[in-house]
């Protein structure tokens, strides 16, 4: 199984570089974090040795572009009629959804190491905390990851490309920006295990407290947690509409 994971990440990795608008979406992320990092936030009168106000902004972000990735991972499968072919080898749906989602995953690495420019720069103004700076590019790969995952299974029940953006946008940014526990603070404001307990599912607050240090083993576990039940939806997806 793991040959054909790598199979199909090559190919769809390649893919993307077959179509100029990979690099339409490297720039255009570039843009939008360094952008936001210096003149949305309060970088000059804040700015620390971690660049925290860079990394705080990355799930937004990420749910922004991810869709653009993800949404032709069975769009022209169906455009094309090439599922059947594709499920016809001797191949694990697991195998065809995971290598899809490695490749689009790898693209958000590559993403990531683009905006090394800033850290490089402001490194040469300021002391910064590279160590930390270092973990946090980790945590925010570990991040988009899920984002992925949960892209691709939105993708995974639209027939055609746009809708598959447009599901997977909605989703990721659902995913990303709405705050789970204060939502539940307030439709059950007396019941405070109810809310204590919604914390654990509240995305941005388990990359907010990653990013800040006062989050442990069990941040991380939610992010892999969710990119597993993601890919699980997206198998699941694939299975039924081939049926």
């Amino acid at each position: 199984m793991i040959r054909d994971i790598l199979i199909f990440w090559a190919k769809e990795f390649r893919f993307y570089f077959q179509s100029r608008m990979i690099y339409l979406v490297l720039l255009l992320y570039a843009a939008i974090s360094v952008g936001m990092t210096l003149y949305v936030s309060d970088f000059y009168q804040n700015t620390t040795a971690g660049l925290y106000q860079f990394f705080k902004f990355q799930p937004g972000i990420m749910a922004l572009i991810i869709p653009a990735l993800t949404m032709r991972f069975w769009a022209d499968e169906y455009k094309h009629n090439t599922l059947e072919i594709v499920f016809s080898q001797p191949v694990d749906y697991a195998a065809v959804a995971i290598g899809k989602f490695l490749a689009a995953w790898s693209i958000t690495g590559i993403m990531l190491i683009s905006s090394t420019g800033l850290w490089l720069v402001v490194g040469v103004m300021i002391p910064l905390d590279n160590g930390w700076i270092a973990a946090n590019y980790l945590i925010s790969f570990l991040m988009s990851g899920s984002l992925c995952a949960v892209s691709a299974a939105a993708a995974a029940f639209c027939y055609n490309a746009l809708g598959a953006f447009l599901a997977s946008m909605i989703a990721g940014m659902l995913l990303a920006t709405v705050k789970i526990s204060l939502w539940v603070e307030n439709l059950l404001p007396d019941n405070a295990a109810i809310a204590e307990l919604s914390k654990v599912f509240d995305f941005t607050r388990q990359f907010d407290d990653l990013i800040s240090g006062q989050a442990g083993v069990a941040a991380g576990v939610y992010f892999l947690v969710l990119t597993a039940a993601g890919l699980w939806i997206s198998v699941a997806a694939a299975e039924y509409k081939r049926s």
